[in-house]
């Protein structure tokens, strides 16, 4: 009724618990469930018994599996944004900034190697629902790159992002599929990703093509 507050909603437990709370189980549980069971084999059920919320609580906050997948991927990817969106705001100097820009990477994949691997190659095919969410994303990123060589053709930098993509999965690959990053192989991808970035960026010399212009 008008003026009177909601009560909480109880959890599969039958403890009362809050929107927020409930939102924070559900996302734990796909967290988990999509670790072990990857995209695709997981189910509602799973997230349902992992995050021992109710189903009726689960459909007030997700429309479904995919809902989750892509609340979970947008956290990732607004995390490496903001990473991203700070070295171009603090570094003055192209070539550093590259490197923040690896260095993003490179955290984003110490904290979330597991589930990178997972919905990483989920976005990556084009019929996934990530995937429009993976484009929009590589877009933002181009733009803070192209701040700071604002000559360069946009698909070099487009380019640059896709190979520190890449070279992060493959090291994610050899890493049991994310299960087990260890400091030696995060150390490995980024003296790999920042010879990429920056050798693209930044090398000249003889039989060195130049760097792409707009024109």
């Amino acid at each position: 009724m008008p003026g009177m507050s909601r009560k909480p909603r109880r959890g599969a437990t039958g403890v009362q618990i809050g929107e927020a709370q409930a939102r924070g189980m559900i996302l734990q549980g796909g967290v988990m469930v999509f670790a072990e069971k990857g995209s695709r084999a997981a189910s509602v059920e799973d997230i349902l018994a992992a995050g021992r919320v109710s189903r009726r609580t689960f459909y007030r906050l997700f429309d479904g599996k995919d809902a989750v997948m892509m609340a979970l991927y947008t956290m990732g990817t607004d995390r490496l944004y903001d990473e991203c969106k700070r070295a171009t705001d603090q570094e003055p100097d192209p070539i550093r900034h590259v490197e923040r820009f690896v260095d993003a990477h490179v955290g984003n994949a110490r904290m979330f190697g597991r589930l990178i691997f997972v919905l990483g190659g989920e976005a990556a095919r084009q019929e996934s629902p990530l995937h429009t969410k993976r484009m929009e994303v590589h877009g933002q990123l181009v733009e803070l790159l192209v701040q700071r060589h604002p000559d360069a053709d946009p698909m070099l930098m487009r380019g640059v992002l896709l190979a520190l993509e890449g070279v992060v999965r493959l090291m994610l690959e050899e890493c049991d599929h994310g299960r087990k990053v260890t400091p030696e192989a995060m150390a490995r991808v980024r003296k790999v990703m920042v010879r990429i970035a920056t050798a693209t960026m930044a090398g000249e010399g003889p039989g060195v093509a130049p760097i792409p212009t707009r024109t």
